[in-house]
């Protein structure tokens, strides 16, 4: 499974804190209905929970409920793309808007700017349409729909398309502000573009969009709000809310802005577990370091033992062959002066003998 976004943890996080978790934990039933929105079989859905839920205590933590919607999700889109999708709603249908500009004369001039007066019309119909989640569905305008003169369903059905490439049951927020925004202009006389700018299409894509500042994707103008911008969706918000302004809530739909102590809890709680991680691991190496130092030691003291060992033999063995030598040689002086003065006694016998023979011999 791909690694988790920063937009996609912090859309789960909403999503998890609106079911309320009890110990930061939600049980089955708590997401029975979630599961079940994703139109999965029960048998697939039973797979999804068994693989999820990890520790296997019939409820899901917060990481673990993140692994259950990406596997969800991910399964939802390929079963849409093995899917046939033709004829699956309007909402599904690629419609050409050629037919409806055969009765209408349409400028394309289209526009691709929100003015801030627009802007806020938009996200008050946002605010009326949108789900829990903050996910809006094709059939929760269709109030809306009724208020648009001169905008067929064909048209509407197209700009849907536009801003949900993957044919997704529901849009987020800026899918929602694009799509109220290409009605607006089709209801004052412009035609649905064929395809939205580069940068649109990589956000509803969930891609990478292009920041580079030198870049031209999508072309897109600065353009003051048309003149009758503030008639767009006027009778939908009257009808929802008694008046023709309707509940403006200015707040971006920016998980990077948002500020909530429970996901600044669990921040900081998984850098404290990966902190204790870390010093755990630094303790070990320690320990596995000053074992290795304690045996090097072992062998050196061992070593050293030896080799005194040895020493010691050998100056003992050194010791009893100087005894023995010494030994030796006081015997060989003895039998030396033994011998010496056998020689002397027998000189001596000689020149006794040597006298007695001259004596004779006169």
């Amino acid at each position: 499974m791909p690694k988790l976004e920063q937009w996609e943890i912090k859309k789960y996080w909403q999503i998890f804190c609106g079911l309320k978790p009890v110990s930061k934990k939600l049980s089955k039933q708590k997401l029975e209905t979630v599961f079940r929105n994703s139109h999965l079989d029960d048998s697939t859905l039973a797979e999804v929970w068994k693989l999820a839920d990890i520790d296997e205590d019939a409820q899901l933590d917060f990481e673990e409920f993140c692994i259950a919607m990406r596997l969800i999700f991910d399964l939802a889109q390929i079963l849409k793309q093995r899917g046939d999708n033709s004829g699956s709603g309007s909402s599904n249908q690629v419609a050409d808007s050629d037919d409806s500009d055969e009765d209408y004369q349409l400028s394309d001039d289209f526009d691709w700017y929100i003015s801030p007066t627009d802007k806020k019309t938009y996200e008050s119909v946002y605010d009326v349409a949108c789900d829990k989640f903050g996910r809006v569905k094709f059939d929760s305008l269709k109030d809306l729909y009724k208020t648009l003169n001169n905008v067929p369903q064909t048209d509407i059905s197209s700009a849907w398309n536009l801003v949900n490439p993957k044919q997704s049951r529901a849009v987020d927020k800026d899918q929602c502000m694009v799509y109220l925004h290409i009605l607006n202009q089709r209801s004052h006389g412009r035609r649905v573009p064929r395809s939205v700018p580069a940068s649109l299409r990589a956000t509803f894509s969930k891609e990478t969009p292009d920041y580079n500042v030198d870049s031209h994707q999508g072309n897109i103008g600065v353009r003051s709000s048309s003149q009758n911008s503030n008639a767009f969706a006027s009778g939908y918000l009257e009808k929802k809310h008694g008046s023709a302004q309707g509940r403006v809530n200015t707040q971006e739909d920016d998980f990077d802005e948002t500020h909530d102590e429970n996901w600044e809890q669990v921040k900081l709680e998984r850098e404290l577990k990966n902190l204790t991680s870390r010093l755990d691991n630094i303790d070990k190496e320690k320990e596995q370091s000053k074992s290795e130092i304690s045996m090097q030691k072992y062998e050196l003291e061992q070593l050293l033992k030896y080799k005194q060992s040895i020493l010691a033999a050998g100056q003992s063995q050194s010791g009893v062959d100087m005894q023995t030598i010494q030994d030796n040689i006081e015997s060989v002086e003895t039998q030396v002066a033994q011998l010496r003065d056998f020689l002397k006694s027998q000189k001596e016998q000689l020149s006794s003998l040597q006298s007695q023979v001259n004596a004779a011999k006169s």
